[in-house]
């Protein structure tokens, strides 16, 4: 408190300011970018539209953020209830007029894939990890393409909806609104210019979606990354309950939905940072696993590609890093911050370094000097390169390649087994002998 005290009084951000600044203002970059091209079609929208082509779940402002929200927590499951619902409300001679993911063919396809995924899960519990994690690693992809589609497609479509809507407000409505004297207020007039404005609401909508759907993304890495089948359904739960309170506090009363969305898109903006780094991490490890994708030896001229395992110079733990050597043959760490932002470095300890061998991927510890028979781990490393640990020794002047704690107590039980069955041969030939 008293450094950020001094800092105010010097007239300077901290550094947790100027990091939260970057933070919002790639991610409203980012949302600008993405909706640029759905604006040239909301250019062609007419100003006034009759009330029965609007045909969309809720259309009102506090509906509207509550859909958004509810939708990223799950998008395939969101859209694909969505759909549902509003294709059984509306009369049969309107639906054609209802938008794409009302159709039946869309949200058919969405519910059963839905269901597949329950069934891996419910069954799943009974099957080896080493069966289950490659679904859970490609219900990972699915989450992204579904969030990647609703992003597009449902997002911009509810965005519209709401600024449409207020606007054909009967004027009954309106003048209640202005008796009231809350439609002097400034922060109403902002709030509506931003409503009536695509380029302000749509981009403002796409962030929104895309900071909660990054936190609720983040439990289905951990969920392909965990190894304990209860863990699991534990996370998973977690996703339903998130959907659930949106929508029941939206049943009690649209303003009570809003309200509990707003909070859960101010969550999902503190953590996105967590979030994205933990996203890129599942990302890239679960294709490197699907796609079993295998380095060579010429690769390492431009680096080893990783994540950070600890905290190193105030860089956040699984950062994207690049192990590579400087012009003095050093070996240094770079990344390039939310992966557009210029290069940085980072120094690698003076400390003997060590390549561990895992199961699925091999990770660098270094030896400190006061107790070099510990090892602490620096960076994991991808899976793809998995047998080219002694090839990354020499060519970064490792000094040992040694097995991971995990591989150590996986050939020890398998020593164990051996063992035992060898024992139990031998006493059966004794005794057949």
């Amino acid at each position: 408190m008293g450094g950020l005290h001094l800092a105010m009084q010097q007239n300077q951000p901290t550094p947790v300011m100027n990091t939260l600044f970057r933070r919002c203002l790639f991610i409203m970059a980012l949302g600008a970018v993405v909706s640029t091209p759905l604006l040239k079609a909301v250019e062609t929208v007419p100003d006034k539209l009759p009330r029965e082509s609007m045909l969309l779940p809720g259309v009102s402002l506090s509906e509207g953020v509550s859909e958004i929200t509810g939708v990223a927590i799950s998008p395939l499951l969101g859209v694909s209830a969505m759909g549902v619902w509003t294709f059984y409300k509306t009369e049969p001679h309107l639906r054609h007029r209802l938008p794409w993911y009302c159709h039946p063919g869309v949200w058919g396809t969405g519910l059963a894939v839905i269901i597949l995924c329950f069934l891996k899960d419910f069954l799943g519990t009974a099957a080896p990890p080493l069966v289950k994690k490659p679904l859970d690693f490609l219900e990972l992809f699915e989450n992204k393409l579904s969030a990647l589609v609703a992003s597009v497609g449902f997002v911009p479509l509810v965005a519209l909806a709401m600024a449409h809507f207020n606007k054909v407000q009967p004027p009954q409505a309106m003048n209640e609104l202005a008796d009231s004297g809350l439609a002097v207020m400034p922060l109403a007039s902002v709030i509506d210019f931003g409503v009536h404005t695509p380029w302000i609401s749509i981009p403002v909508a796409i962030v929104a979606f895309g900071v909660v759907w990054l936190s609720s993304h983040a439990i289905n890495v951990l969920i392909a990354l965990s190894p304990f089948g209860i863990v699991d359904a534990g996370l998973k739960l977690v996703k339903l309950g998130l959907m659930a309170l949106v929508a029941g506090s939206t049943l009690i009363h649209p303003y009570v939905g809003a309200a509990v969305s707003l909070l859960l898109i101010l969550i999902g903006l503190l953590f996105a940072g967590w979030s994205f780094r933990l996203t890129l991490f599942g990302t890239l490890m679960g294709s490197d696993f699907l796609l079993n994708k295998r380095a060579t030896a010429t690769d390492l001229e431009d680096g080893v590609k990783g994540f950070l395992a600890r905290r190193t110079e105030g860089v956040p733990v699984r950062t994207l890093v690049r192990l590579k050597q400087d012009a003095e043959g050093r070996p240094v760490l770079s990344y390039h911050p939310w992966l557009v932002l210029p290069e940085c470095r980072i120094a690698v300890a003076d400390a003997e370094m060590v390549i561990c061998k895992g199961l699925l991927n091999p990770s660098l510890a270094q030896r400190h000097a006061p107790a070099p028979a510990a090892v602490r781990s620096t960076l994991i490393l991808l899976p793809r390169y998995r047998r080219l640990e002694d090839t990354i020794a020499r060519h970064f002047g490792c000094q040992e390649v040694m097995d991971g704690a995990l591989l150590r107590g996986f050939k020890a039980m398998r020593q164990w087994l051996v063992e035992m069955l060898s024992s139990g041969r031998k006493l059966v030939e004794m005794h057949q002998g």
